[in-house]
């Protein structure tokens, strides 16, 4: 992937955000969104979700493995959930990008959390939640390591999902530029 341009249309992304920016200064109600999904039980732990964007319906499955009561058939929950985290900050990382003068050939982020199941149980004095959240980018770009630092900085203070999270979990990284790591805030154990 790394030898592939990523098609970043950085003065497009640019103009977006920043007709974005100009239509929310004058009406602050035009930024009040209420995504919603609706959910159902398929069969055992299958479950389905559907909702409508763009103008287009979408759905989407969720299973457990065998051994937690499922068929395997789809991804986990806590899939989604890393996935979401991705997605988010791949998608500001791009907008990012464009606002700090990043150029991006690539980009390819790895999340990774710990649970101990035995929370989720009920066994012990163990929390039902992920202790901890690692993300793990790998960025390609000419730009120098300081504007790729800016770019990750600036997807940060600005993806939803990334916000949330953290506020819950500690999410560490680990910021590759070119090959070369440019920020690990992971603690020995992860």
């Amino acid at each position: 992937m790394a030898n592939d341009p990523t098609p970043v249309d950085a003065g497009g992304l640019w103009r977006t955000l920043d007709e974005t920016v100009r239509c929310l200064r004058s009406d602050p109600a035009a930024g009040l969104i209420r995504p919603r999904v609706s959910s159902r039980l398929v069969a055992g732990v299958i479950a389905e979700s559907r909702f409508t964007q763009y103008g287009r319906e979408f759905s989407f499955r969720s299973d457990e493995a065998a051994e937690r009561g499922g068929t395997g058939t789809a991804p986990s929950p806590l899939r989604y959930f890393l996935s979401g985290l991705a997605f988010c900050q791949i998608v500001w990382y791009a907008k990012g990008s464009a606002l700090v003068g990043c150029i991006l050939e690539s980009v390819e982020i790895d999340v990774e959390t710990f649970l101990d199941m035995r929370g989720e149980h009920r066994i012990g004095d163990v929390p039902a939640y992920p202790q901890w959240l690692l993300l793990e980018a790998r960025i390609g770009s000419p730009s120098p390591a300081d504007r790729v630092l800016t770019m990750v900085e600036e997807a940060n203070a600005r993806c939803p999902v990334f916000n949330l999270v953290r506020r819950a979990v500690p999410i560490y990284e680990r910021i590759t530029h070119n090959g070369c790591l440019l920020r690990d805030t992971a603690p020995r154990e992860t």
